[in-house]
């Protein structure tokens, strides 16, 4: 009868250990997701600043010459989120490999060359952005939020790391190349196809969209479109106010990264919740 009762106490104490050990894996795999999303927040402000400084960037070496006075305040606020993202980094045992350290020595190594043309700042601008935005999918995948098994969470994870970046990207693209031919007055055929091109892009993310940005923000984005749409086909572009263009296209921009970063306001609620 004791060895019975021993047999049935060995059992339970067993049984508990494992749903114990069960709900605190649960607990702490929820608790570095949550984590995880602090980090990809900051990911995605160093993504926002490092598009406004390409277009900065790209008008003030077109002549655009005011622009001069604002690019150190956007450089030392870029500096601070790397500095804040690395930090994130060495506390949550981030692995080497997917640091943001390395976009960190290509911007370094971006700002620090003084001999460079408009066209090739464009280019490293977006090589620069194309590697940030692969990192943030890094770092979602990480903290398991892109492979999330719930399937809301997953879903809303890929929508706000991905889609929504990438058509924020291509924004800033538009961004920088309408400044570009704005402030020089020139519109080339191979920058009139790069326009094109590009607002094919932002068409196709914004159809791929399963989450619905706010009306308005959709209404200004589908209007700011077809204004660049129209302006670029009849070459009227090079005409018009490169701070105007600069300022339309980054209140558009701005809405749709308040619109992800109120996403993962969202996502972390459902997080919690599950």
């Amino acid at each position: 009868m004791m060895l019975t009762s021993l047999f049935f106490l060995t059992c339970l104490t067993i049984i508990l250990m494992a749903i114990g050990r069960q709900i605190w894996s649960k607990k702490a795999s929820k608790e570095r997701t949550l984590m995880g999303v602090s980090g990809i927040t900051v990911f995605i402000e160093l993504i926002k600043f490092t598009q406004q400084h390409r277009g900065m960037h790209s008008g003030f070496l077109n002549g655009k010459l005011d622009f001069e006075a604002k690019l150190p305040i956007l450089e030392e606020n870029i500096n601070t989120l790397y500095s804040n993202l690395l930090s994130f980094e060495k506390t949550h045992n981030y692995p080497t490999s997917l640091s943001a350290h390395y976009p960190f020595k290509q911007w370094q190594r971006l700002i620090k060359n003084n001999e460079i043309t408009s066209a090739e700042s464009f280019q490293l601008h977006s090589g620069l952005i194309t590697r940030q935005l692969d990192a943030v999918w890094d770092m979602a995948d990480e903290f398991s939020l892109t492979s999330n098994h719930h399937e809301y969470i997953r879903n809303s994870a890929q929508q706000l790391v991905k889609t929504l970046p990438e058509l924020a990207e291509a924004l800033g693209q538009i961004r920088a190349l309408s400044v570009q031919v704005s402030a020089k007055q020139e519109m080339s055929a191979d920058k009139k196809l790069q326009l094109l091109f590009t607002l094919g892009k932002i068409e196709e993310h914004h159809r791929n969209l399963t989450l619905s940005l706010a009306r308005s923000t959709d209404r200004r984005l589908t209007m700011f479109i077809a204004e660049i749409k129209q302006s670029t086909k009849d070459s009227t572009l090079c005409q018009q106010n490169p701070d105007t263009i600069f300022q339309e296209a980054t209140h558009v921009i701005n809405e749709v990264f308040v619109f992800i970063l109120a996403g993962f306001d969202d996502l972390k609620t459902k997080i919690k919740s599950h």
